[in-house]
């Protein structure tokens, strides 16, 4: 009986660890990495906004699927995603017949994963089951568990959209592809300087200035003085917080342009009351 009772404390003993064990902790999320959309669409139209920023258009009507990394667009504290869906103007000859479907995610990665290794965060689908409402944007709101390293944010200056400051923009851009023309390599780099340190410093690369000048070197090699800016039916956008001025022509397409098909997108902030291009 003794040997019995004993044999039913050690059985007792055995399971308290296992009977007591907590359960398992969720891991944390990332403290740094890439923010990164990912999309696929199929017999639907697919718009994205990040902070105001495109990162898929309404000018494409075709099926697509792909990533795009949003470091450069994420703010240290509220952020917002847009999205929408909308159908197709298409006749009967392009009717694929297949039923629409689309999904987009947000996932924080880590340098040399695939995106779909990394931490999802937002995930939005539109599918026969679950079907989103055409022609309306989603707004997801989100804090960020991390903020990319970056000095634009602190220093940027709020903006509004005025007349003075379109023109004073415009002004700027003229100066800027004069500079472009000099085929200066140094003041080249001295105008672009803070785009390419926080752009760096953003993705997690050392800036090294040997490097930078000799891209600059490439550039002007290829491209020469042929850089044009093209003011006329130009629009602007305020992104990310009303801090960064986007401008494009009607169609969302940069408009300094060179004869040899090259173009270089125009972000733009004020920092200590001057225009710096950021991104």
């Amino acid at each position: 009986m003794k040997r019995l009772a004993t044999l039913l404390l050690l059985s007792i003993l055995s399971l308290q660890p296992i009977l007591s064990e907590d359960k398992p902790v969720p891991p944390s999320p990332p403290k740094e990495g890439y923010y990164i959309i990912t999309y696929k669409n199929y017999s639907v139209n697919l718009e994205i906004q990040v902070n105001g920023y495109n990162v898929r258009s309404d000018f494409s009507n075709e099926d697509s699927s792909g990533q795009a990394d949003i470091n450069y667009w994420i703010l240290p504290s509220d952020n917002k995603i847009k999205i929408r869906f909308s159908e197709r103007k298409q006749n009967k000859k392009q009717s694929s017949g297949l039923p629409s479907e689309a999904e987009v995610k947000l996932i924080i990665g880590q340098k040399g994963q695939f995106p779909d290794e990394g931490v999802l965060l937002e995930k939005v689908e539109h599918n026969q089951s679950n079907p989103k409402q055409m022609g309306l944007w989603i707004e997801i709101p989100f804090q960020p568990p991390f903020s990319p390293p970056s000095e634009l944010w602190k220093q940027a200056e709020t903006l509004s959209l005025s007349k003075e400051l379109e023109d004073s923009a415009i002004s700027f851009l003229k100066d800027f592809t004069k500079v472009l023309n000099t085929k200066d390599a140094k003041k080249i780099l001295s105008a672009t300087s803070f785009r390419a340190k926080d752009t760096s410093e953003v993705r997690y690369y050392p800036y090294d200035e040997a490097d930078e000048l000799k891209s600059i070197q490439g550039m002007i090699k290829s491209i020469g003085s042929t850089w044009k800016l093209n003011p006329s039916e130009i629009q602007f956008k305020l992104l990310c917080n009303n801090q960064i001025l986007e401008i494009t022509n009607k169609k969302g397409d940069p408009i300094i342009v060179s004869k040899k098909g090259a173009a270089i997108p125009v972000y733009l902030s004020r920092i200590a009351g001057k225009w710096v291009i950021v991104r």
